[in-house]
């Protein structure tokens, strides 16, 4: 995997806020990062500009573009897939045909086991390449402008898993390598989807502000987490819990995650800690528009997943089946028959 080599070509497949974010990291560790956008508009801004990045992180460089995938794939060794989950699938089937076993691909961060549903393709068509899933995002980017990314913070703690698992030691330096000591590797890619807090979280706050979003409203993302939202998050937070035991896995609470996150004192509620972010932090901004990836991101890759994999272990978990169900009302859509990622992965293969 080259992970001694001090400058490395890093091919991130994706060009919004994290995908930005992602290269100026990279950028300050002296490593080359290259850019690619599935449609080709969303780096149209920084084609005859730097890239600008403000806020925990800040630099002004000219990041490469790269036009044609199958060239970029051949001159990078490691791939990194910055994109929503729902552009997931699109995107691993148009790099599958270049993909090699020299290629270390990380897909940051995974929901619905999409770093599964990938190592799977990969051993379909004989390629022995490694695939790393990360739990979250190594940073908190936002694009605030043409050729601008504001970095709300990098992440101390990244939980990540490999495939095969036989490389997780090669896997685990080569992220340090790229992006810093700041991984810890989990039990494997079960206990990375468990993990992931954004899917409930996120799903209680948007019902309970969801008129603010629809309205268009200036909002804040944790001034929205109030006492009642944070008992419902919490509620959510146990029955994920629940899923994970059944599979032998300990997960650590929504409490423990946002105190490690942010840096905050023991003992204070969800609520006091969301307060105590929204006054330091004051953003990010809720969104403001029902087209948010809170709902049409984490809903069908995250709370569906959460239901899917409950099932699999035979657990109730009748908060997120409501939740689910208020969302497909509110929208108009079902969701559940979005997720076109979790359907096609051998389950058996990561629960037996």
């Amino acid at each position: 995997m080259q992970a001694k080599e001090h400058k490395m070509r890093v091919l991130i497949l994706g060009a919004g806020g994290v995908a930005r974010a992602m290269a100026a990291l990279l950028h300050q560790g002296g490593h080359h990062p290259q850019l690619w956008s599935p449609s080709g508009k969303g780096a149209a801004d920084l084609a005859q500009a730097d890239l600008q990045a403000s806020g925990a992180l800040q630099s002004r460089f000219r990041v490469d573009l790269a036009t044609d995938l199958p060239a970029a794939l051949r001159a990078a060794t490691v791939v990194v897939v910055a994109l929503p989950a729902n552009g997931h699938r699109r995107v691993i089937h148009l790099a599958l045909p270049h993909l090699t076993a020299e290629h270390s691909v990380i897909v940051s961060a995974q929901l619905s086991l999409g770093a599964a549903y990938l190592r799977q393709a990969l051993v379909a068509r004989g390629v022995d390449a490694t695939v790393i899933g990360w739990g979250t995002t190594v940073v908190m980017g936002r694009k605030s402008g043409p050729g601008c990314v504001q970095i709300g913070g990098l992440r101390p703690a990244v939980p990540m898993a490999v495939l095969p698992k036989a490389r997780s030691e090669a896997g685990l330096a080569l992220c340090r390598h790229l992006f810093g000591d700041r991984f810890q590797p989990a039990p494997g890619l079960l206990a990375i989807a468990l993990g992931n807090l954004n899917p409930p979280v996120h799903l209680a706050n948007a019902l309970c502000n969801l008129t603010r979003i629809e309205n268009g409203e200036i909002w804040f993302n944790y001034n929205g987490i109030t006492p009642a939202v944070a008992r419902l998050i919490g509620a959510l937070d146990t029955e994920r819990r629940a899923v994970a035991q059944a599979f032998g896995l300990s997960m650590r609470r929504v409490e423990d995650h946002f105190r490690m996150t942010f840096g905050l004192a023991e003992g204070l509620s969800l609520a006091e800690m969301a307060a105590q972010i929204h006054q330091k932090r004051g953003g990010p901004p809720g969104p403001v528009t029902l087209n948010t990836r809170f709902i049409t991101e984490d809903v069908p890759f995250g709370i569906v997943e959460i239901i899917t994999l409950a099932a699999a272990a035979g657990v109730a978990v009748p908060l997120h089946q409501a939740g689910l169900a208020l969302v497909n009302a509110l929208y108009g859509a079902r969701f559940d028959g979005q997720n076109d990622l979790l359907p096609a992965v051998d389950l058996a293969a990561l629960t037996g």
